[in-house]
């Protein structure tokens, strides 16, 4: 199944040393990705809202930041596992808090124009704008 990820529409976006935390959205739900702040092109490690609640558990924090400091391409320390729990764990409270759905883009141009009538008398109008598509990895 393929990822549908617009990093333009992030919510929130932190830096936290080497690493970004990017709140956003993935197929439409609710993410927080963690990505090399200095490193193109590096993967992500993704911490889905449906997944959330699984990282208040101690063992299973511990288990994904080992496993996110190796797709992150990060020293397996125990600093660096410390270091990552901590941005997810301190960053769980935004993703929950945050839209459950992207603000819509719409295009500057307009298509048309909506006019509202009731009796002859114009009681509304509205522009008609397209919105703009994100981006899609296969």
């Amino acid at each position: 199944m393929p990822a549908t990820i617009d990093t333009r529409k992030a919510h929130l976006t932190r830096q936290h040393g080497d690493l970004f935390a990017v709140y956003t959205w993935v197929n439409d739900e609710r993410a927080m990705v963690l990505m090399p702040a200095y490193r193109p092109g590096a993967p992500w490690y993704i911490v889905m809202e449906s997944a959330a609640y699984k990282y208040d558990s101690p063992a299973y924090l511990a288990k994904q930041c080992a496993i996110a400091c190796d797709v992150l391409g990060i020293e397996a320390s125990r600093s660096n596992w410390v270091r990552v729990a901590t941005i997810i764990h301190d960053g769980l409270p935004d993703l929950i808090r945050m839209p459950s759905a992207p603000p819509t883009i719409l295009s500057k141009a307009s298509y048309g124009r909506l006019l509202l009538r009731e009796d002859g008398q114009a009681v509304g109008e509205e522009d008609i704008k397209l919105e703009h598509g994100g981006v899609t990895y296969a």
